[in-house]
């Protein structure tokens, strides 16, 4: 990444990452989270509806990090595709992306901090609100937490070779003005007693169940 043809540093301890799924934007720069549509027209990327959210981000010179990269994607850049690397541009502001698979250390199941990006059931894909941002936790001790935007779910989860059996799960009975209550069932849903599948590839996971809802998540730690 370089400002002015001056190599820019990123705030320590955070990388920046964006993806583009289906005519949309989410990007991070290592505090809180960027959406919007975005569209390519000829060589520049067209970015629209650009929200940032901070989700109890506590760092605020990565939450300036996320600001600026905002910014910078509403601006339109230019976008240039060699390979694997990408290449954004505004004129003052360069940045060069590789593709995530080519790069990325898949973390462990286990104590890592799993943000829930969707929740799929019979070709259906449901997108949980950004904030408050839901969240999945497989604990050490064989515990497994969710946070679905009001509620938290928990379960337990007897590890095998790629999945898990999960215990019954329960839930807390709080009562939110942002509830989602379809949501919050299709989660329940994933994390009740049964067999699952876990896979992780490039920083992602994935927990399905023959039948039933299948969960994507991203790492955040």
């Amino acid at each position: 990444m370089t400002e002015n043809g001056q190599p820019r540093a990123l705030v320590p301890g955070t990388r920046i990452r964006i993806d583009f799924p289906d005519g949309k934007v989410n990007a991070g720069a290592g505090c809180g989270q960027i959406n919007g549509a975005a569209a390519i027209n000829g060589s520049q990327l067209v970015v629209s509806g650009v929200n940032l959210f901070r989700n109890g981000c506590t760092n605020d010179a990565a939450y300036a990090q996320d600001a600026w990269l905002a910014a910078f994607l509403d601006r339109d850049p230019t976008v240039r595709l060699h390979g694997h690397k990408l290449v954004l541009t505004d004129g003052t502001i360069r940045f060069t992306l590789t593709d995530s698979p080519a790069v990325a250390t898949d973390p462990p199941l286990i104590g890592t901090y799993w943000v829930i990006e969707a929740l799929v059931e019979n070709g259906v894909t449901t997108t949980p609100r950004p904030f408050p941002q839901p969240y999945l936790v497989f604990q050490a001790d064989g515990t497994v937490v969710a946070f679905a935007g009001c509620n938290w779910i928990t379960s337990s989860a007897a590890h095998h070779d790629g999945g898990a059996t999960l215990g019954e799960a329960d839930t807390t009975k709080r009562s939110c003005a942002i509830e989602n209550p379809l949501f919050e069932n299709r989660l329940f849903a994933v994390l009740d007693a049964g067999e699952v599948t876990l896979q992780i590839e490039a920083g992602r996971l994935t927990v399905d169940r023959a039948g039933g809802p299948a969960l994507l998540l991203r790492s955040e730690s």
